[in-house]
């Protein structure tokens, strides 16, 4: 009897390790309380639906990574209206003077109407209470969001880091660090 109690004891000792190291795999393998965010459009509204997200998803303490690419990357951009040329081609030097500089300088997808819509938008946020885009770019920075910017976005515009807004809280990075985050996340959105 004594020689089967013992048995039993391995047999459950050797059960609880293999349940153990099941629900570590299984553990590792589940998304974290994060949410990545691309932001791949430089629209106004998009980029107010994006910021949204993200402050509600940090709100709810989630971690948030925002991925800025392409149309997204001059949101980022610093208020002034001149940036400086640096050693941008004659391309970039061209790109660099149409894009806009910031978030508040970004037109609405529809209804712009050479910056009416917008206006009339702005307003009606403002009668209601709803914060701008700048005020939720700060808010979101705040709470502690992750910004990532595309550098290879970033190398076709010919924008220096120097020339983003709060540059030394972005981090420059590529597509293989930013789907690192991703494949973590619970949610991952293309806006």
């Amino acid at each position: 009897m004594e020689a089967t109690s013992q048995e039993l004891l391995q047999k459950l000792t050797a059960l609880e390790a293999k349940v153990g190291t099941l629900q570590k795999r299984l553990d590792d393998s589940l998304p974290k309380d994060q949410v990545s965010i691309i932001c791949f459009s430089g629209d106004w509204d998009r980029l107010f639906a994006a910021l949204t997200l993200a402050s509600g998803a940090l709100a709810m303490g989630q971690e948030v990574h925002l991925f800025f690419t392409f149309w997204g990357v001059p949101a980022l951009r610093k208020g002034a209206a001149a940036s400086p040329c640096g050693k941008k081609d004659l391309s970039q030097a061209m790109m660099s003077g149409m894009l806009p500089c910031g978030p508040c300088k970004a037109k609405l997808s529809k209804m712009n109407f050479l910056g009416l819509g917008k206006f009339m938008l702005q307003r009606l946020m403002k009668k209601n209470g709803v914060d701008d885009i700048d005020v939720l770019m700060k808010e979101v920075r705040e709470l502690g969001a992750h910004i990532h910017l595309c550098e290879t976005s970033a190398g076709l515009f010919g924008l220096s880091k120097e020339e983003l807004h709060e540059h030394e809280q972005i981090n420059q990075c590529g597509v293989a660090t930013f789907m690192g985050h991703a494949m973590k996340s619970r949610f991952v959105l293309f806006i």
